[in-house]
């Protein structure tokens, strides 16, 4: 099972979020004072509630000290809507997809039929109560059964939440989740379940005892007493069990309690806790806030690892300010969220606003770098390299290795003494044309690269050439021709010109204007065309002009090693 997709209306600062599409691991990013945080509260609570739901049924109110944890009107509506007269409630929508075997589950214990998608829907008035409904279209018997699906949903699924300021008493609380989702799988267990009852048998004896010897002295004070009881208030012995026996002691030299380590080491403890643990059955979320708080940037690279490590079997939403958790492989990964409002990254560019970093400040959590020429390039090479590499690909995930565009072939000097300045390790990719070669020679005479520092986008047949040159023309036609009304099936395309050569001159042909800005735009255009899951990679570049690509992987492999 997992979470596709969540949305929250009238939450705090939130009066709307644009449905946030999940995925295995989901970045939230913004400015301060934007919602991130509330976001990942919203979540917490509407996945409690909906726990709470499952278990309680018709019973369940949002009444009480542990609802008002989870929800209060007067602290989470919106201040600003609270004069209104309609639409007092807050809203949040949930959607889960259940997997094949997890569906014929469903089918057979709810007694309904449908596909694998389950939407769920809570709403919550002033007056604290909920209602929740599983409004699936086309069939009213899944809003009859809302407390069976809620309960059928909570038992395959567990939700973690980890705020950003961690204590040990919220890595104690995090562990002791962890250990009672472990050992709750021995109440199946027939065996383990005879000697609990034994267990409980043995204490009732020693409490009727001690009643027993009450009973007489309190008669004293009441005549009319007639028996005296004491019974437990819960039979949950694996909560009784690990509620105050959990000390953890870091040995890093001199072995203490997590108690007297510092903020960091708090933090990272929470976090590791949930790096191998994956629930007995159905399926995980965890949610973190700001998992950068308390490190240092060394610990933080060691952090990203152990997150996608986490994300590998569990669902993983983050909220950051840190451009090293970005997930540049899947762009819409990334959420921004801004004024109120959360959607999908449409490119890395919007990010780097978002969080204020220039592209240069990438570099200061980097030491080494992939130097491009232009943006299209990043978007090409991450998708590329990517499938052709998974040590590429792990690079690139972890921002162990960033793609950084020079902005122009200009500007390659001035960079690579940035990068050395920034004691970086660095790769060069550039334009087989004059000015590459230009470039290149230049960098070379002022002792910035070495012959073993760089490839040029050499394709077979052709005296220059760059690096849509080898990109199979059926990837982008239909959007040249859908966006730009050039149509690349003429005569004019087939020469051996270099590739932004041949369409100037077939866009012109037919009658369109051409600046450097509308070059920029059809090259950005094409790289977003290049789809994010590569099936099979010839299906993307043209084997015989794509010999650099091998080269430069290689490359690239070797350095990432060093």
């Amino acid at each position: 099972m997992k979470l596709v997709n969540f949305s929250v209306t009238n939450y705090r600062s939130i009066t709307k979020a644009h449905k946030i599409n999940l995925q295995d691991f989901t970045v939230l990013v913004g400015k301060n004072n934007e919602g991130k945080s509330n976001l990942l509260t919203a979540l917490n609570a509407a996945m409690n509630i909906l726990v709470y739901y499952g278990r309680m049924g018709v019973k369940a109110t949002l009444r009480g000290r542990y609802s008002k944890e989870m929800y209060n009107w007067e602290r989470d509506f919106p201040i600003q809507l609270k004069q209104r007269k309609n639409g007092l409630e807050s809203i949040f929508k949930l959607e889960f997809q259940l997997e094949n075997d997890e569906l014929s589950i469903f089918h057979r214990e709810m007694g309904i039929r449908g596909n694998e998608n389950i939407p769920v829907q809570i709403k919550i008035g002033r007056d604290n109560n909920f209602v929740i409904r599983v409004p699936k279209r086309g069939s009213s018997a899944y809003n009859k059964k809302s407390t069976e699906i809620a309960d059928f949903i909570s038992k395959r699924i567990t939700f973690n939440y980890i705020q950003a300021i961690r204590t040990e008493g919220m890595a104690l609380n995090v562990l002791r989740d962890v250990i009672i989702q472990q050992l709750r799988t021995l109440t199946e267990n027939d065996e383990y379940n005879e000697c609990v009852r034994k267990i409980n048998n043995f204490q009732q004896e020693i409490l009727d005892k001690i009643a027993f010897q009450l009973k007489e002295p309190l008669k004293v004070f009441l005549p009319q007493l007639n028996a005296v009881s004491i019974t437990k208030k819960t039979d949950d012995f694996l909560n009784r069990m690990i509620r105050n026996d959990i000390e953890i002691i870091i040995d890093d030299g001199i072995a203490t309690s997590i108690s007297y380590k510092g903020d960091g080491i708090k933090s990272l403890a929470t976090l590791a806790i949930l790096k191998d643990t994956m629930p007995s059955e159905g399926a995980s979320i965890i949610a973190i806030e700001e998992p950068e708080s308390h490190l240092h940037s060394g610990a933080i690279h060691t952090l990203v690892e152990v997150i996608r490590n986490i994300s590998k079997n569990s669902q993983v939403i983050i909220t950051t300010h840190n451009p090293l958790f970005v997930q540049q492989n899947v762009i819409k990964s990334n959420i921004i969220v801004d004024n109120g409002t959360a959607q999908s990254a449409r490119n890395i560019s919007e990010i780097r606003s978002v969080l204020g970093v220039l592209p240069s400040d990438n570099l200061r959590n980097a030491n080494k770098v992939l130097l491009v020429e232009g943006e299209d390039d990043i978007i090409s090479l991450t998708k590329i390299l990517s499938f052709i590499s998974p040590k590429i690909s792990s690079a690139l995930s972890s921002n162990r290795l960033i793609i950084k565009s020079m902005g122009g072939v200009g500007n390659l000097a001035h960079d690579l003494a940035d990068l050395k300045h920034c004691m970086c390790k660095y790769f060069v990719l550039i334009d087989n044309d004059k000015a590459g070669i230009s470039a290149i020679e230049k960098a070379v005479s002022l002792n910035l690269l070495s012959e073993a520092d760089y490839k040029v986008t050499m394709c077979n047949g052709s005296p220059e050439s760059e690096f849509e040159d080898c990109l199979r023309p059926c990837i982008y036609e239909k959007i040249l021709l859908d966006k730009f009304l050039i149509d690349i099936h003429s005569q004019k395309f087939r020469n051996n010109k270099k590739w932004s050569e041949r369409i100037k001159d077939v866009s012109q042909s037919q009658g369109n204007r051409w600046t450097e800005s509308i070059e920029k735009s059809i090259k950005l255009s094409v790289a977003e065309s290049i789809p994010d899951r590569i099936l099979d990679i010839n299906d993307v570049i043209i084997n015989e002009k794509s010999g650099f690509i091998f080269g430069l992987v290689d490359s690239l492999e070797k350095m990432i090693d060093l």
